[in-house]
């Protein structure tokens, strides 16, 4: 079936090269890397937790690279994929942070234990065709081909009660698939997954001052792992140690099945929005939308354009409180943005860059 399929994508695109000069061949290379975390930085919450903590009960990261060459009304690609979305009760990040950084306890407390995690790394092609209906309207539509090479999906659900400021008790179910057991430590072998991805997008300008785009990515998607470990168990804290200052830590005891099976992986939708108003002939005013399905980011700025082809735009993140920086000209886009300074300390970071170049 793989095979099969990338022969058809061949086929296509030997028939459209026929039909195209030189001079409608551009290559493309685009980077994009968004990350967000609610209760602590960014930088934290994959290394080592330090504080500050601000609470929250959301963080992901949404990463892609493609090279490919586009001609005509069409576009081939390679793409590299690493998507990682986190929902959990505030309690459980607040719980977290507390055993994490060796603070004092609430004797009686009890804490609401719940994580849910979709995770996936893969890679693939990627065919794309631009249909023109008018000079104001215009659809594309794109669809990949993906090889799975990592997932986490599942979730926790239990609680926890605080016995002393230095030790607690907890019991939680969980019923999960990965390619690494983060929880217990299985050792297993990462399973092989296939699937595909389909992405829209439309661009309205019904004038010569606005314009809107709407792009809808994984609008169908979905990976399928042939024989991905899982895991349903309970686990409780029945197994005590404490460290050096005297804080509990636990090495959980679990029960319940550890197997494999094959496993449909859904791939969440994301929605970007955008749209400008050209103000003057070098001022435009924008604002966007990104819905990523557990957070959606609200922003308005403005861009200063100072030749047709070189634009300087700024945007401000209400949902992050973060500011955007981006440069747009001679084919090159690039986009840098932040909540913080200090980027160690950055709870909300963006870097993407786009580049065409015409043969």
């Amino acid at each position: 079936m793989h095979f099969r399929l990338i022969f058809l994508l061949l086929l296509l695109l030997l028939a459209s090269v026929t039909c195209v000069s030189a001079a409608d061949y551009r290559s493309y290379t685009q980077i994009q890397s968004i990350s967000y975390s609610q209760p602590i930085a960014i930088q934290s919450m994959v290394r080592e937790w330090q504080p500050p903590f601000k609470g929250g009960s959301k963080a992901f990261t949404y990463n892609r690279a493609e090279v490919g060459m586009r001609w005509g009304n069409w576009q081939f690609g390679i793409l590299e994929r690493y998507d990682y979305l986190l929902e959990f009760s505030p309690q459980t990040a607040e719980l977290f942070n507390l055993t994490e950084s060796r603070l004092p306890l609430e004797a009686g407390r009890e804490y609401e234990l719940r994580i849910k995690a979709r995770q996936q790394r893969s890679r693939g092609v990627r065919l794309g065709y631009r249909q023109k209906f008018s000079s104001k309207f215009s659809v594309e539509v794109a669809a990949s081909y993906l090889q799975g090479k990592s997932l986490t999906d599942g979730s926790i659900r239990g609680s926890a009660q605080v016995t002393a400021n230095n030790d607690y008790e907890f019991q939680f179910e969980t019923d999960y698939f990965y390619s690494r057991d983060v929880l217990f430590e299985r050792d297993v072998a990462p399973p092989k997954g296939s699937g595909y991805s389909t992405d829209i997008l439309f661009d309205w300008r019904p004038g010569e001052r606005f314009q809107a785009q709407l792009s809808i990515v994984d609008l169908l998607g979905k990976i399928f792992w042939e024989n991905a470990p899982y895991t349903v168990a309970t686990a409780s804290s029945a197994t005590k140690i404490y460290d050096e200052n005297g804080y509990v830590r636990y090495a959980p005891a679990i029960s319940g099945r550890e197997s494999n099976r094959n496993f449909t992986q859904v791939l969440p939708r994301k929605i970007f929005f955008m749209a400008k108003y050209q103000w003057s002939p070098d001022v435009e005013l924008l604002a966007e939308i990104q819905d990523f399905g557990i957070v959606r980011f609200i922003s308005a700025g403005a861009g200063w354009c100072y030749r047709r082809s070189d634009c300087f735009q700024g945007l401000f993140n209400q949902t992050a409180g973060a500011l955007s920086l981006r440069y747009l000209g001679h084919g090159l886009r690039v986009e840098l943005a932040s909540d913080q300074l200090n980027i160690n300390r950055a709870r909300y970071l963006v870097f993407q860059f786009s580049f065409n170049r015409n043969f």
